[in-house]
């Protein structure tokens, strides 16, 4: 093509190598095998022939029939690596393609690319030759970033208060604050190519849609996800909870089930699978904490059974900072038959979540608890789980087809991802992921322990103040409290008139503050980005209470 003249000689050699194109089946000619943010519409599918794909696809616009041609002919009989490594950017260049290809078409080439690449990815994680899953070869990327370096990114805690006191911030297991790596991402993404995706044949839902997927990735990537056809984008940890108790719940269960909850719960992990066992007349059995804050194996095991069919179980603890051991807790669900849908919440923020690790067959959190924007979460879900499940919301997106008399759903993730999604928090999820990489996992947990160790010694010797929670090597930097004498409400509005931001109330956990024996606590919960300082500054506030009831 590079020989020949004219842009009208290459469109037209370009029509002719359309009409090469082998016969594609009409009835793929659906919404799971269109080609998103393509101009003209696209077809593309693919199959397995000796361990290489082999793609076929048409289009309904000549010339993009041809640039279809080029694409299939590149890419097919390759293995999934083959595929990944082919520099095809330099085809493009031998083929002077960008000399006569509009932006729109150019925009839609690389989605068709994306999609090739993207199926390759799928399948190489997948499949091995031998047919097992690839587990063993995670590794997490070397930390590039001190956490002495990383105050200055967050604008807001160089914020003084209307009273003139610095603001201190200890509410992060509530939620934390954002770097300006995601403000910047999230303000790019409105100001230079903000468009609805997936759908839209034009340029900037091209490149919304690109980065929209680039962030599902990215979120696969660090929790080590097999495909990101296994992350569904929710609006939190909430949402997708209760999907799971919708979807996979009303599906799967039946009268006389058993769902097995812990005493240490956020009611998020609890009311959706009370409303279930209300549906369905399956029953919720409890497994209590023990005396020193950790969960009590020995009833969890007692409490499995033939009739067990879910766990649902938090990673670590909102209010006592308890990191529960997951793997040991998958490990014995499963041999019983039971499908584990583990709360990561709390564990995501530390940056050492692996779901394959852990062998969850769910995961859920937020975005808003680890640097990420508000209204954004995450389900993780085992592929052979999530396909067996319908999908819980109908309209837009979810479907394959639609007509008069009924629809065909879409495949995962789409098929629960219902409606206009929550697109630039999606988008800002990636740069909250690559800051808590740069930082890594082992630096955060660190940090804040060595925080949480200082406060938790510089207040539990104070007279009337006790402290909730196991030792420090078992937990986050979580410490809950409670001074005896003073309203745990006026604890924090003393705090507050320091500057000190805690939490206060029964933090969605009443069945544990029952346990515990208390109507409401005190919760400051340290993050990296915290000070010595700042603790420094929270335990004299609190000798200025204690000192004050005396």
């Amino acid at each position: 093509m590079a020989d020949l003249e004219t842009a009208e000689e290459r469109v037209g050699y370009l029509i002719e190598l359309g009409d090469t194109l082998a016969p594609f089946d009409d009835a793929a000619k659906t919404e799971v095998n269109r080609v998103l943010g393509c101009q003209s519409m696209v077809w593309l599918t693919s199959s397995n022939f000796h361990e290489q794909l082999v793609f076929s696809a048409t289009s309904d616009a000549p010339m993009v029939k041809g640039l279809v041609a080029i694409l299939v002919g590149a890419f097919s009989y390759k293995s999934p690596q083959q595929i990944i490594d082919f520099p095809i950017l330099e085809l493009f260049d031998d083929l002077q393609l960008k000399t006569f290809v509009s932006p729109l078409r150019s925009n839609g080439l690389f989605s068709m690319v994306q999609k090739v690449i993207s199926i390759a990815q799928a399948t190489q994680a997948v499949e091995h030759p031998s047919g097992e899953i690839q587990t063993n070869d995670f590794v997490r990327p070397v930390p590039t970033k001190s956490i002495a370096a990383c105050r200055s990114d967050f604008p807001i805690l160089s914020r003084v208060l209307p009273n003139g006191k610095p603001l201190i911030y200890l509410d992060n297991a509530a939620t934390s604050q954002r770097p300006a790596s995601v403000m910047k991402a999230m303000d790019e993404a409105y100001e230079q190519h903000f468009s609805n995706v997936h759908r839209s044949g034009h340029a900037l839902a091209a490149e919304t849609t690109t980065a929209m997927e680039e962030s599902r990735q990215s979120i696969a990537d660090f929790i080590n996800a097999a495909s990101k056809d296994e992350i569904v984008f929710t609006s939190g940890t909430t949402a997708s909870i209760n999907l799971v108790a919708r979807a996979w719940g009303d599906a799967f269960l039946q009268a006389g089930d058993e769902i097995l909850l812990t005493e240490m719960e956020h009611h998020s992990n609890i009311v959706p699978w009370q409303q279930l066992a209300s549906r369905t007349g399956a029953v919720i059995r409890w497994v209590p904490i023990t005396d020193d804050f950790h969960l009590d194996l020995v009833a969890f095991e007692n409490a499995l059974g033939p009739r067990t069919k879910i766990v649902a179980i938090t990673a670590v603890s909102n209010v006592l900072g308890t990191i529960n051991p997951i793997r040991k807790i998958t490990d014995l669900a499963h041999h019983v038959g039971a499908v584990v849908l583990v709360d990561a919440a709390q564990a995501i923020p530390h940056g050492d979540v692996n779901v394959q690790a852990m062998d969850a067959d769910f995961l859920v959190f937020s975005g808003h608890k680890m640097l990420g924007p508000t209204g954004i979460g995450v389900l993780y879900g085992n592929r052979k789980l999530l396909e067996l499940m319908p999908a819980f919301l109908g309209g837009g997106n979810m479907i394959q087809s639609v007509t008069t008399e009924g629809f065909t759903q879409a495949g995962i993730p789409h098929r629960f991802e219902a409606g206009t999604a929550a697109i630039v928090e999606s988008i800002g999820l990636k740069p909250a992921v690559d800051y808590l990489l740069a930082l890594g996992p082992e630096a955060i947990l660190q940090q804040e322990r060595l925080l949480c160790d200082r406060a938790m010694h510089g207040i539990s010797a104070m007279p009337g103040v006790r402290t909730f929670g196991p030792g420090l090597n078992d937990k986050t930097g979580v410490l809950t409290f409670v001074v005896d004498g003073v309203d745990s409400q006026q604890v924090a509005h003393l705090l507050d008139n320091q500057g000190i931001a805690i939490r206060v109330g029964h933090h969605c956990a009443m069945p544990l503050h029952h346990r515990l024996g208390l109507g409401a606590s005190c919760r400051a919960s340290f993050y990296f980005y915290n000070t010595i300082e700042e603790v420094d500054h929270f335990i004299s506030a609190m000798h200025s209470i204690v000192r004050s009831k005396a």
